[in-house]
């Protein structure tokens, strides 16, 4: 075995790889699910029909998982993905449930 396949195969880097899918798992789910959120309610609030604002953030929702989980894949800076990722998740919620509660 070569020397380059040992340092691949560490278990360092095994565990660099499962945080990296892990943070391009969940938090493109918490980035996904903001979005939905957002864009649904968003899209209410301007007028359009409950169930065609809530298709399109659903196709809004997948393009976004789909972006962030290969960003999460391709960034140098993991951390980042694991904070950003979260954050803006929940703050597209937030705003999304802010919105929500206006309209009632």
């Amino acid at each position: 075995m070569s020397n380059t396949s040992a340092i691949h195969d560490s278990p360092a880097a095994r565990l660099r790889v499962a945080s990296r899918v892990g943070a391009a798992v969940l938090g493109g789910y918490a980035f996904a699910w903001g979005t939905v959120a957002a864009v649904t309610s968003l899209l209410f609030a301007a007028g359009m029909a409950f169930h065609d604002a809530e298709f399109l953030g659903a196709v809004a929702g997948l393009l976004a998982y789909l972006a962030a989980f290969l960003c999460t894949v391709a960034t140098r800076r993991l951390a980042m993905a694991w904070l950003v990722l979260p954050g803006a998740g929940a703050l597209m919620t937030a705003a999304a449930s802010f919105v929500q509660s206006l309209l009632t």
